[in-house]
């Protein structure tokens, strides 16, 4: 059976599965089983009927509060909702218009990028955001055999994005290729990205203000290395970090493998 990586819906840009992926250890990562997206406010019924076709039993909602009142998510009946927010507010900015955009983005050519870098450094120092991690593995934990589960965010790369790195890294797959899937984004965003900068030209905005936006709807492997080098310094290695600040037990993950695992 032929399996798609990025699921072509409506309207979503970064719906993926995160199957097919091998272990360091020669496992795979079970498809149709997790699922990232980036926000699901705008699904069509043919969008919503999709999600019933994938089993979907819960759907983790890594936004703020103001994000999801902005913008709730549109799912079918069936399916369980969890708001389970990685910062209080969206400090990646990812929710904010054009307009709504610092003037520093508008001035420094670097803020963009530095920003973001700052944000994956917050959110591994973040202990809020640590235990917005525990509650997604407590939810995989949960799920039943022959159901999925589902979280995103706004644009589906920066919480929904490390999210999804620790997930892999948890299963046993490499550092590589859990970045790989981190810097898929970048594909699965490219038409939405371009019409964004071009719609940005056509109305004159400063070269600046459009390669700062560009920087903010990006997955740029210098994010993923502020995320990292944090684990680094402060835990040594990934796996003292999902035990450590995560609480992710040896048990957990021996379960976590059994479950999603082939």
């Amino acid at each position: 059976m032929a399996h798609e990586r990025i699921i072509p819906l409506l309207n979503t840009h970064n719906f993926r599965d995160l199957g097919g992926y091998p272990t360091v250890n020669g496992q795979t990562v079970k498809w149709g089983k997790i699922f990232r997206s980036d926000k699901l406010s705008q699904l069509s019924d043919q969008d919503q009927q999709q999600l019933t076709t994938l089993v979907i039993q819960t759907d983790i909602d890594l936004r703020s509060k103001e994000e999801i009142t902005a913008a709730p998510d549109q799912l079918p009946d069936h399916i369980e909702y969890l708001s389970n927010p990685v910062f209080q507010r969206d400090v990646t900015d990812s929710s904010k218009s054009v307009d709504g955009l610092s003037n520093e983005l508008r001035s420094n050519p670097l803020a963009g990028r530095q920003h973001m870098q700052a944000v994956y450094h917050d959110m591994m120092t973040s202990q809020h955001a640590a235990n917005a991690f525990h509650a997604i593995f407590a939810q995989l934990l949960t799920v039943n055999e022959d159901r999925s589960i589902l979280f995103h965010c706004t644009a589906g790369k920066d919480r929904t994005g490390m999210s999804a790195y620790l997930i892999l890294r948890a299963l046993g797959v490499s550092a590589e290729i859990a970045k790989k899937d981190y810097l898929l984004t970048n594909t699965a965003l490219k038409n939405f990205l371009n019409g964004r900068q071009a719609m940005l030209r056509a109305a004159q905005r400063p070269m600046t203000l459009i390669d700062n936006y560009t920087a903010l709807w990006t997955a740029d492997p210098s994010y993923l290395e502020a995320a990292r080098q944090v684990i680094k310094e402060q835990y040594g290695n990934i796996n003292n970090y999902l035990s450590s600040a995560v609480g992710l037990t040896k048990n957990d993950r021996a379960d976590l493998q059994k479950l999603y695992l082939n």
